[in-house]
């Protein structure tokens, strides 16, 4: 069965995504010491059989976070090697030769777990609740070992929000790709989603500015 959402509610899953972001640059700031801007470049739904495609060929590190609050479901972020050799060196100053070594991969973990905290801590403040999770791990694999890892509990009906989102460092050319998963548990999601209202997360964005045309996605 489809997962329904009245698609006046849509606005309010891109506001969700964006405080999950916005959390996400504050956190670097105070936990790293890093200024930077967090963007979603774009946002789409894909069913999870189709996860492995969007993550794309070759391998990827990903951390993978099972949420035991609404909205459930999990967490998924992934980076190719690229993008984890630039935070490596962003965070250790030592260049990677060849593979990254136990400082690189140390660094590499720490911003990991910035990243996610702050984009669920970001959504749970915005509603004003708690979303509990573990500590993620930080692993190499392909496209489909990762997609076996994380989706083997969830239902056959639910969506996955995917993200394309960039982190830039305000001081330094730098720019860092990831991509991220929310595949939540589609009852627990729709119900989350029908009790919202838009005008309340544009109230807790800027209370001061309730109609101020912001119509991103």
């Amino acid at each position: 069965m489809p997962i329904l959402v009245d698609i006046r509610k849509l606005t309010i899953i891109g506001k969700l995504i964006q405080h999950g972001a916005k959390n996400v640059a504050s956190s670097l700031s105070t936990m790293a010491g890093i200024d930077a801007d967090v963007k979603i470049k774009s946002l789409s739904f894909v069913e999870p059989d189709d996860v492995p495609k969007e993550i794309g060929s070759g391998e990827f590190y990903h951390a993978n976070i099972r949420l035991t609050e609404p909205p459930y479901g999990v967490f998924l972020m992934t980076l190719d090697e690229h993008t984890a050799a630039q935070i490596a060196e962003h965070m250790t100053g030592q260049q990677v030769e060849g593979g990254l070594n136990q400082m690189h991969e140390s660094a590499l973990q720490e911003m990991c777990n910035i990243l996610t905290s702050g984009f669920i801590d970001g959504i749970a403040n915005t509603l004003d609740t708690t979303i509990n999770m573990d500590t993620p791990d930080l692993e190499l694999a392909d496209s489909d070992t990762i997609a076996e890892q994380a989706l083997s509990h969830i239902h056959s009906d639910s969506l996955s929000i995917v993200l394309d989102s960039t982190v830039d460092l305000a001081e330094q050319d730098t720019q860092f790709q990831l991509r991220i998963f929310l595949i939540p548990d589609p009852g627990a999601f729709v119900n989350l989603i029908d009790k919202l209202d838009v005008e309340e997360i544009r109230d807790i964005e800027n209370p001061t500015a309730l109609h101020d045309g912001d119509r991103a996605f």
